[in-house]
């Protein structure tokens, strides 16, 4: 299953890291260059990804990766679009609509590995055996590409998973908007406790996650005295928990299956 933790790995790049909130909110106006710069990333992470196989498996399946994915994207939009002309009132993308996107991009991604799946290039395996273990040969690649796509989707996908979540349970303004200097600086240290929470869920240390708690608890502690943030700050923080240790015992599972 190396090539499909190869097309997830890719995915979860072009999707959560390299696509940001500007060409999101281009492709949701369905403005062309939107759909060209996220399809580039598409093409250009899933090329690198999988160019381990030759360069023209990789081609191929960059080209139907983009493809499937741009088309899903503008489905999505589309649909969208209808719903608030029959509703008569702007429909936001909403967690339900991110989750089902996301098991179709999954979906494409399957078809994709059963179709053009095959063994390293030992072409390619060959220029690189002069710097690391040949990919494929070496026993842990499996385990390494499997281990970084699920930090990929669970630090990064995460954000957005969560941002889509809270919008969800939360009103618009329910608390005060802040600067964007914090808003940023809560982003990232999201992605930072959810590969902490990962790492500690994957090595054994799960009781080690409430010293997490405990200091990011203390770093809010000025702020928390405020019924509407708390309340927004618990929803979020468990949130981001419950996903960071689910995403730790999911690899587990997955380490055990490929090494039994």
């Amino acid at each position: 299953m190396l090539y499909f933790w190869l097309l997830i790995l890719g995915h979860g790049l072009a999707d959560f890291i390299f696509q940001t909130d500007g060409i999101s909110a281009a492709k949701c106006k369905n403005k062309w260059q939107g759909y060209a710069r996220h399809g580039l990333a598409v093409f250009i992470c899933t090329f690198a990804a999988i160019h381990f196989y030759g360069w023209k498996s990789a081609l191929l399946a960059a080209g139907l990766v983009t493809a499937a994915h741009l088309a899903l994207d503008w489905l999505k939009n589309a649909g969208r679009t209808l719903f608030s002309k029959i509703l008569k009132r702007e429909v936001r993308a909403g967690m339900p609509g991110l989750l089902f996107d996301q098991a179709l991009h999954l979906l494409s991604l399957l078809w994709v590995w059963r179709l053009l799946d095959r063994p390293v290039d030992t072409a390619v395996a060959g220029f690189y055996s002069g710097v690391l273990s040949p990919l494929g040969q070496f026993s842990g690649a499996e385990k390494v590409v499997s281990g970084l796509a699920v930090y990929t989707l669970v630090a990064f996908g995460g954000a957005v998973l969560i941002r889509f979540a809270l919008d969800q349970v939360f009103p618009p303004g329910y608390i005060d908007d802040s600067p964007g200097k914090e808003v940023a600086a809560g982003k990232y240290i999201g992605i930072l406790e959810r590969i902490l929470i990962l790492t500690l869920t994957v090595t054994g240390n799960i009781s080690a996650i409430g010293i997490v708690f405990a200091a990011k608890s203390i770093a809010r502690f000025n702020e928390l005295s405020k019924k509407q943030f708390a309340e927004y700050y618990l929803v979020g923080t468990l949130l981001s928990f419950l996903l960071a240790l689910a995403g730790g015992m999911a690899l587990v599972q997955i380490w055990a299956l490929i090494t039994s």
